[in-house]
């Protein structure tokens, strides 16, 4: 069995195929035994089997939890961003002579490119905004409510609280696919080495190995 040849859906397939028969045929079971691969060593590797699907399970199901997470993330993101740049856009034409209010509020300059930074940089316009009332008072006059400013705030805790979701689940994902790799390994392994003793096992009995190699 050429393992680096097969999708790992076929390798399973092919190993459950190989466990099953090797475990409900007599004659494999004689064979081989007699070659240290009893009962139960064969038992252990069907174990071997059934740990590296759990684990394929959790994988999807970790892999699935961090596209979620990155996919809500990802519109959050964007509705903060739409709902910031036309307060600050009103802001900088409110606060045009003020450059106090410009600084504290940091009106000027590209935004912040990383995440987490841009998180910060949204955040620190929306809490000054809330503790200067004339500050949010001035913005009122352009239509930008106090209970808008309160509502952005909300969003970007939520987005905080989403992007480290997304750092968790992407760690999780990371995880599980080593704990698969390292189990799927040792399957291949075992799996290795019982073919070449089964080969010698089952000498007088090429039909029976010739199932094996399904």
């Amino acid at each position: 069995m050429h393992f680096t040849k097969l999708s790992f859906d076929d390798f399973m397939t092919k190993v459950s195929e190989l466990l099953g028969i090797s475990i409900s045929n007599p004659q494999i079971v004689e064979a081989v035994g007699r070659f240290g691969y009893n009962m139960q060593r064969l038992r252990e590797g069907d174990s071997a089997f059934r740990k590296v699907q759990q684990l394929h399970a959790a994988q999807e199901d970790a892999m699935k939890r961090k596209v979620s997470a990155h996919d809500e993330r990802k519109k959050l993101h964007a509705s903060v961003r739409k709902q910031y740049m036309k307060m600050l856009q009103i802001a900088r034409i409110a606060f045009d002579g003020d450059s106090l209010v410009r600084k504290a509020l940091q009106l000027d300059g590209p935004r912040e490119t990383s995440l987490d930074k841009w998180i910060n940089q949204v955040a620190l316009f929306g809490n000054r905004l809330i503790t200067e009332e004339q500050w949010a008072a001035a913005l009122k006059d352009y239509g930008i409510s106090i209970s808008l400013i309160h509502a952005l705030m909300n969003d970007v805790e939520n987005l905080r609280s989403i992007a480290l979701m997304c750092d968790q689940t992407k760690e999780d994902a990371k995880k599980q696919t080593a704990l698969k790799k390292e189990k799927l390994k040792a399957l291949q392994d075992w799996i290795s080495d019982y073919l070449k003793i089964a080969k010698i096992a089952l000498d007088d009995h090429p039909n029976l190995y010739q199932q094996l190699k399904v």
